[in-house]
């Protein structure tokens, strides 16, 4: 299928070749009518290589080419054509689901616990996505903040657990973004709080460098109860 286009290096190096003396403005200017050439020239390349599959007539091919090919406005957004706007709004509708499914399967495990929304725990305040509380005093709640995650860990995962979460839980299903110092970032957070990333079996039995900071995210729900009933995990 061939490379969608040229590095972030290389489209620089393109447009100073076109003028030397832009000024920092200028050449990001440049480069984004560069990016656009190319994703462009991607595109047509992408529906040449289909078209050549289909046994129609040539005006045909024409006529389909220049219908897959044009612009399109959706509300206030415009884009560059079908294709585009179809990807991207799967894709932004298929992050928000997978990610709430994600929160929702965490809280039923916690449910089936006899966990109680409002009692033992709260959703979707201070930033956080699940927090679970010990009730050490009547008008006061010791809390343990969870923050979910889905299937990636990447910079969010830690910078999530960083902000916003003194444990983490996942379905992590990529062992590798697990590196040395993402994993010490982790630990280090985890020591601090009290809390642990629960991850899948399958993951954590793959990852090199774990620590006991990780656990099977199956122990989520039990560790959370623990919590509500000594105030520590």
């Amino acid at each position: 299928m061939g490379k969608l286009m040229p590095s972030s290096q290389e489209i620089l190096e393109e447009a100073k070749k076109i003028n030397p003396n832009f000024d920092i403005n200028e050449i990001h200017s440049k480069t984004f009518e560069l990016i656009k050439k190319y994703r462009e020239i991607y595109y047509k390349k992408r529906v040449e290589e289909l078209l050549l599959n289909l046994d129609v007539p040539e005006n045909i091919k024409v006529k389909i080419k220049k219908e897959l090919l044009k612009s399109i406005i959706i509300g206030e957004k415009e884009y560059n054509n079908f294709m585009e706007e179809v990807s991207r709004r799967i894709s932004q509708t298929f992050q928000v689901i997978s990610g709430n499914i994600a929160e929702l399967c965490v809280e039923e495990e916690l449910i089936k616990l006899g966990l109680k929304l409002g009692v033992h725990y709260s959703k979707k305040i201070e930033r956080t996505d699940i927090i679970v509380y010990y009730p050490e005093k009547q008008n006061f709640k010791k809390k343990h903040r969870i923050e979910v995650k889905n299937v990636k860990l990447r910079e969010r995962g830690t910078r999530g657990l960083a902000f916003d979460g003194d444990s983490l839980v996942g379905f992590f299903n990529q062992p590798s973004e697990f590196t040395a110092s993402n994993i010490e970032v982790i630990d280090e957070h985890c020591k601090k709080t009290g809390g642990y990333c629960y991850i899948p079996p399958e993951t954590l039995k793959l990852i090199k460098h774990k620590n006991s900071r990780f656990k099977s995210n199956i122990e989520l729900a039990l560790d959370m109860k623990r919590f509500i009933e000594k105030g520590f995990i």
